[in-house]
């Protein structure tokens, strides 16, 4: 239950939605819903999906303003906390009432994602979800506030960032939800100089952020988490904030080698626009990139 799905189910029609894999039968997905005051009223039920769902209230949820009958017992809001978590099994029955307004980030996994996620940690892919309503969970949290910034200003979420977000919560729902047991870590291990090299010249070559996890591990020979453990373990980082920095280093070089606009620098190099390219260079750089170049340009650019 994700995208349209969703939004029919909560009577919402303005949502936004970015899934991983097919648009119809994707492997993860993150919607999310907005609505304004309203009255209590019963949802439509959803239909079951061989999927988990984690639903996020970006701001908090009033005791009684939330309230259903999941799998045959009574659940609603306790306590009003804002990023307050709900993880819910879409293969079990749920009627629903809800009231506005309401702001919800809704996180959807495929248990085929979730199993290979598992399987990829050396753990049974044997799970059951533990479900909560309405609790404080600080990776959720943590994660959810990290995409809010870029999703409020109109920025896509590229596939990389998607990756990045499915394999952390993914690992966190498995672990703190489903009573996995906790991941080996192994002996510390970056990428071998050969994936290194390949791994390096893919992401030049995908600025944009048009190339998922899988895609580079594929590449390297590895799983997608082994491979974004060595990565890390390589780089100090993850894929995506890697990504971003290689950005934010070939909009440099445009900015003190060449004349072109801040537009032209910005889709050059792998940004939306050219205010999403602003404020990820000034953030990382404590200037603004025309302030860079004014102290950096190598041709006379002003």
């Amino acid at each position: 239950m994700f995208g349209s799905s969703l939004a029919d189910v909560f009577s919402a029609p303005a949502y936004d939605c970015r899934v991983l894999g097919q648009e119809q039968k994707p492997e993860f997905a993150v919607t999310r819903l907005r609505s304004g005051p309203r009255e209590m009223e019963k949802a439509p039920q959803y239909p079951t999906d061989n999927a988990i769902l984690i639903c996020v209230s970006l701001i908090p949820s009033a005791v009684g303003q939330w309230r259903a009958r999941y799998d045959g017992r009574e659940v609603g809001v306790t306590r009003a906390i804002p990023f307050a978590a709900t993880y819910i099994d879409l293969n079990c029955p749920m009627e629903m009432w809800v009231r506005g307004p309401f702001d919800y980030l809704h996180y959807y996994f495929s248990k085929e994602l979730l199993e290979r996620i598992a399987l990829d940690n050396s753990v049974s892919p044997a799970f059951q979800l533990q479900e909560v309503f309405f609790i404080e969970d600080l990776v959720v949290a943590q994660m959810t506030k990290s995409i809010l910034a870029p999703i409020r200003h109109g920025e896509r979420l590229d596939r990389l960032a998607l990756d990045h977000v499915a394999m952390v919560l993914g690992a966190h729902t498995l672990q703190q939800h489903c009573g996995t047991p906790k991941f080996a870590s192994g002996p510390r291990q970056g990428l071998e100089a050969w994936q290194k090299i390949r791994t390096e010249e893919m992401l030049q070559a995908s600025l944009e952020g048009n190339i998922s996890v899988n895609e580079l591990a594929t590449a390297c020979s590895l799983s997608e988490s082994h491979f974004a453990r060595r990565f890390r373990h390589t780089f100090g980082t993850s894929v995506h904030q890697y990504l971003i920095k290689l950005r934010i280093e070939h909009a440099k070089d445009l900015l003190s080698q060449t004349k072109r606009t801040l537009v032209e620098i910005a889709s050059l190099s792998g940004f939306c626009d050219q205010p999403a390219f602003t404020r990820t260079f000034s953030r990382l750089e404590h200037m603004t990139p025309s302030r860079w170049r004014s102290l950096n340009s190598a041709t006379g650019v002003r």
